[in-house]
């Protein structure tokens, strides 16, 4: 699908109001329609108009009143769902994002916590909607560590990112990045063969450092390169791992000014969703709406734990 970017003095122009909100994200959760009965997928409904946010069914065997919010980042909240779409909207608008204090300013909200929330849930939508896709052909793999040991933030993660072959229009061979997976979790062989088979389709062939807990996964064809720090090697061998690795320290400090590290995970979930549709600019805003639309709701639990 096709998106028009909208420049923020038009999107906050033309979204400015709750029923606007309401109608994108009715659209967005229903696959573009109006309305999808998530019991006998009709299309024809019934608006309340004491609860603009249920639909009810057409369908005569069916009934089902379907409420808006259920099933959404937005379940369970008493934020606007206006505060919502423009939460989304101004995070996807920048490719630094935006940090929880920033939001809270331009959204001109009274609580941290709420706002701090709001992102987190957006974040998770983020890294629901990319977890199912699985990497194929030739990966490049890598662990790091992000934060400070002498602070106490020092977390490890893994990398893997799809490394494409290309010709250009002089006929030069060139590579580019393709989709990037991430996990965080520390560099042993149990770990590695979990990231490796959640991430990576079986068969690839994966190219790595001298690391034994990443050059003996199993399930992949593993090509790896002592590289010893080696920039020049580093370059060569594993360019695009590194330079996802360098940009997203870079985008934490500059954007969060780091953060804790049981929270990593969901802050790398919104780099890479970022970084994984960096050819679509334009629809990132309407992509991550979409996400935020069906992703399953997060427990109070799972938000803070």
């Amino acid at each position: 699908m096709t998106y028009s970017k909208m420049k923020p003095v038009e999107f906050f122009r033309e979204v400015a109001s709750e029923e606007k909100a309401r109608e994108m994200i009715w659209r967005a959760k229903c696959g573009g329609k109006d309305f999808v009965c998530p019991k006998c997928q009709g299309e024809a409904f019934y608006q309340y108009e004491h609860n603009p946010e249920i639909r009810k069914c057409k369908t005569a065997s069916c009934g089902h009143q379907a409420r808006l919010r259920v099933d959404t980042v937005f379940e369970n909240s008493k934020t606007p769902l206006l505060v919502w779409v423009r939460a989304i909207f101004l995070t996807m608008q920048d490719k630094r994002g935006i940090s929880a204090l920033q939001l809270k300013r331009q959204l001109g909200m009274k609580s941290y916590g709420t706002t701090w929330a709001m992102l987190h849930k957006i974040r998770e939508a983020l890294r629901q909607r990319d977890e199912h896709y699985k990497l194929k052909n030739v990966i490049e793999l890598d662990g790091a560590s992000f934060g400070r040991r002498e602070t106490g933030t020092e977390t490890e993660v893994l990398v893997a990112i799809e490394s494409k072959d290309w010709v250009d229009e002089k006929g030069r061979e060139k590579s580019k990045a393709g989709f990037a997976k991430v996990m965080v979790a520390p560099e042993t062989k149990a770990k590695a063969q979990e990231f490796v088979d959640q991430a990576i389709q079986r068969d690839s062939m994966v190219n790595t450092d001298g690391s034994p807990s990443l050059r003996d996964v199993k399930n992949v064809d593993v090509e790896y390169q002592v590289v010893a720090n080696d920039p020049k090697v580093l370059d060569h061998w594993l360019p695009w791992v590194h330079k996802f690795i360098s940009n997203a320290k870079t985008w934490l400090v500059g954007t969060h000014h780091g953060v804790e590290p049981k929270y990593l995970a969901r802050y790398l979930a919104e780099y890479t969703y970022r970084f994984n549709r960096r050819h679509d600019p334009d629809g990132l805003f309407h992509r991550a709406l979409t996400a935020c639309a069906i992703a399953t709701p997060m427990t109070a639990g799972a938000l803070f734990g």
